[in-house]
Formats: C-alpha cells, sequence, structure tokens
C-alpha cells in the first residue's frame, strides 16, 4: 500500500518539476535581463528544496506510522554518512571548479548562464545525497539518515543563489561586479 503511494506520488512530482522546468528553461533562453535571470535561478532553487522537503516529510510520516523497530545496519549506516560528506564536499567543489571557467569569458549572458549551470549541478547533488539518506531512512528506520537528509537540505537552503555570491564566483578582482546587482541591465 505504501509503496503504490509512494510511486503514485514520485510520478505525479517528477512529472510536475520536468514540466515546469521545460518551461522555465525557454523562458530562460528568452530572458533579457539579469534581474529575470537570477529569479529564475531562485525558482529551480525553490522548487529542488519544497520538493525533497516534501519526499522526507511524507517518508517521516510512513515510517513514524509502522510499528516495527528499526532494523540496525552498520554497513547502511556507513553508506549514508559517507554519501552524504561526499555528496557536500563534491557538490562544491564541482561548483567552484565549473565557475571558475568564467573567468575567462567577458559576455555577462555567458557568465550567469555558467553560474546557472554550475548551481544546478550543486544542488542536484546535494538533493542526491539527501534522497539517497531519506531512502534508508525508510528502508532502515534508522533516525540517523533522516538527521543527515535534513542536514543537507537545511546546507541546500543556505546555499541560495545570491548575486554577492554570484559576483564573487564570476568576475576576477578587475573586472565591474556591480553590473550584476543592477537587475535592467541586459544580457
Amino acid at each position: 500500500m505504501y509503496n503504490n503511494f509512494i510511486n503514485f506520488y514520485d510520478r505525479i512530482l517528477l512529472n510536475k518539476l520536468a514540466s515546469h522546468s521545460v518551461y522555465l528553461l525557454k523562458k530562460m533562453n528568452n530572458q533579457q535581463t539579469v534581474g529575470t535571470a537570477f529569479k529564475t535561478i531562485s525558482i529551480f532553487h525553490i522548487a529542488m528544496c519544497v520538493g525533497l522537503i516534501a519526499i522526507v516529510a511524507v517518508f517521516r510520516f510512513i515510517v513514524k506510522q509502522d510499528n516495527t523497530a528499526s532494523t540496525p545496519n552498520q554497513t547502511m549506516e556507513i553508506i549514508g554518512i559517507a554519501v552524504g560528506f561526499i555528496g557536500i564536499i563534491s557538490a562544491r567543489l564541482l561548483f567552484f571548479k565549473q565557475v571558475k571557467t568564467a573567468h575567462t569569458v567577458s559576455a555577462l549572458k555567458d557568465k550567469i548562464a555558467i553560474f546557472r549551470n554550475a548551481f544546478i549541478i550543486q544542488m542536484a547533488i546535494l538533493e542526491a545525497a539527501a534522497l539517497l539518506n531519506a531512502v534508508l531512512y525508510f528502508m532502515t528506520k534508522n533516525d540517523m539518515h533522516f538527521f543527515i537528509a535534513v542536514g543537507i537540505i537545511l546546507l541546500m537552503i543556505v546555499r541560495r543563489p545570491t548575486r554577492a555570491m554570484a559576483g564573487m564566483t564570476l568576475f576576477t578582482s578587475m573586472e565591474d561586479k556591480q553590473v550584476i546587482y543592477n537587475d535592467s541591465t541586459p544580457l
């Protein structure tokens, strides 16, 4: 019964997210200003965080309704901790590695595209680590996995796309960083 509910919920969530993502990507290609580009990146961020929160909340509700005892499995605990740690470190390293390529690009539109792609990849890696820990929580009923997933979700929320982050990562010290703060700057 729970598996059918989860499969049904996953299909609805994935279809909705996919159709909304395609709409946002098409809309992003037609954008003309810095302000609208950052709004689109923020919408992606919010959608990823809210979707993950919903999945973890459903898993928590289902596990708390089940009265069976948790199954201690040290291998699963190690896997959950390792995936969480590796996900956090690799997401940040990949973000900075990809954003570093923006220093060789001069067009603002290209810099923002690099930032957007690097940010989405960073969030996807964090989301995968949190989702794996949520699934491990659902399978083992070990609260440690739940709290690792919640910690990664909190990290995702804190790492929201800001103009200050974009200014620090996209521009060298000699370039004019103020252009990123003006909403009406055309791309």
